[in-house]
């Protein structure tokens, strides 16, 4: 089914934040114990394909083939491929929240921290609504 994606995302770095909005065209597909999202953001001169595998407690992102888990259990390790090399990072789901209506998922609320190879540490809190 077609929706309208809105991203709301706020990245809080040594007690600054800095947020960034974005609206797009997706695609979600529901499945028995989860759901699909699909769509392209425009971020600055390039375009981030994403694939959001939503399960209950577990989100799975495919961003331009590379993935981050979102796991309420676990820590996740993960590489990114930046335009200065690819980078090591560690993630820590604090939070995922999921709200649904009729069983179709409305918004999806994200609170995580970053941790870079370096050391350096970020929280991200990112929201999603599918219109």
């Amino acid at each position: 089914m077609q929706v309208e994606v809105e991203i709301n995302a706020k990245h809080i770095i040594d007690g600054t934040q800095e947020g960034e909005k974005n609206k797009c065209i997706g695609e979600i597909t529901y499945y028995n114990k989860g759901a699909i999202l699909e769509f392209t953001e425009k971020h600055e001169e390039q375009e981030l394909k994403f694939k959001m595998s939503i399960l209950e407690n577990k989100i799975i992102t495919y961003r331009n083939n590379q993935s981050l888990i979102f796991d309420l259990e676990h820590k996740s390790k993960s590489a990114l491929t930046t335009p200065y090399g690819e980078i090591k990072i560690n993630v820590t789901t604090k939070k995922i929240n999921i709200v649904k209506s009729q069983e179709q998922i409305k918004e999806i609320n994200l609170e995580y921290e970053i941790e870079l190879e370096n050391g350096m540490k970020y929280d991200n809190l990112v929201d999603i609504v599918v219109k």
